[in-house]
């Protein structure tokens, strides 16, 4: 019996977004119907699909999952694994909790910041919590990378079949697997799978204008990696904002101390809305930086 995406959804409890995302980790293999080219899900695959819901509701990293489901690690193995993590992260946890207690109870001018960090293995608790993040952020921007991408063709793309002979070019130099679904001046094709849509630019070089080929994946956030509403507002900030966060932390650590005089001050005022505006600006350039003309999309993505 095969199924659709939605059906597959219905039955594992994985959101589709995270089921495409699975298949670009190379977790899950779906067969393709031979008539449209659509994906079809069978009862080993919502097997599958509800194995890795389990595994990474125990927070057990991809890798781990991975070799779980090709067997080069037992389910065994792997759990007292993850467990040993678990037991770590509560510790560390614990101790971060036991820090609020003394914090909540303790009078500020009498703070022994010193014994406190003496007492407590601050690095290694930081490192739990912060390399999560560092790691989770790290695998959101190469997604956001490989959905949006721009390469240089050889010709001037001023035909369908030249447009299609580009992006099957581009393909075989980069090791892509690039099925053209839609041939046209706007075509449609696949990257290994995953579908996505094109347009040609002129980029002017020296004067001259030069075709470029902007790609865009049809469902970008398909490829980027599970995360929570909050998590996933958290890394939107840190791609876009932030080079003008740190220009702003930057600007109040030299400014706090003036800064009672600066907003009495006319002057002040001025300043502090030319910085405003100067994060502003740097705000919607990383904007256009990262989603306009972004650099090329090559085999390093592969496994």
């Amino acid at each position: 019996m095969s199924m659709n995406i939605k059906q597959a959804e219905e039955l594992s409890g994985v959101s589709r977004q995270n089921i495409r995302f699975y298949e670009k980790q190379g977790l899950l293999h779906p067969a393709r119907n031979a008539e449209n080219d659509y994906r079809t899900y069978t009862p080993a695959d919502v097997d599958v699909l509800k194995r890795i819901r389990m595994l990474r509701m125990l927070d057990m990293p991809l890798d781990d999952v991975r070799a779980v489901l090709e067997g080069s690690r037992t389910l065994s193995d792997a759990a007292a694994l993850q467990k040993q993590s678990l037991a770590r992260q509560a510790e560390q946890l614990q101790a971060a909790m036991a820090l609020c207690d003394v914090l909540q109870s303790a009078d500020p001018d009498a703070l022994d910041v010193d014994a406190l960090l003496a007492g407590a293995d601050g690095r290694t608790a930081g490192q739990g919590y912060f390399t999560g993040w560092v790691n989770d952020y790290k695998a959101f921007a190469h997604a956001h990378h490989e959905a949006r991408f721009t390469f240089f063709p050889d010709g001037a793309v001023t035909t369908p079949q030249e447009f299609t002979d580009a992006l099957l070019a581009y393909g075989r130099e980069n090791g892509l697997d690039i099925v053209i679904t839609k041939e046209s001046m706007y075509p449609e094709f696949t990257i290994d799978g995953v579908a996505f849509t094109a347009q040609r630019n002129y980029t002017s070089v020296q004067g001259v204008p030069v075709a470029s080929v902007l790609c865009t994946a049809a469902d970008p956030d398909s490829l980027l990696p599970p995360a929570g509403k909050g998590r996933r507002l958290t890394q939107w900030l840190v791609r876009f904002g932030l080079p003008a966060l740190v220009v702003l932390a930057l600007a109040l650590l030299f400014l706090w101390p003036n800064l009672p005089w600066l907003v009495q001050e006319p002057g002040g005022w001025v300043l502090l809305a030319s910085l405003a505006a100067a994060a502003a600006a740097m705000l919607v350039r990383s904007y256009y930086l990262t989603w306009n003309e972004n650099g090329k999309r090559g085999s390093s993505r592969k496994k």
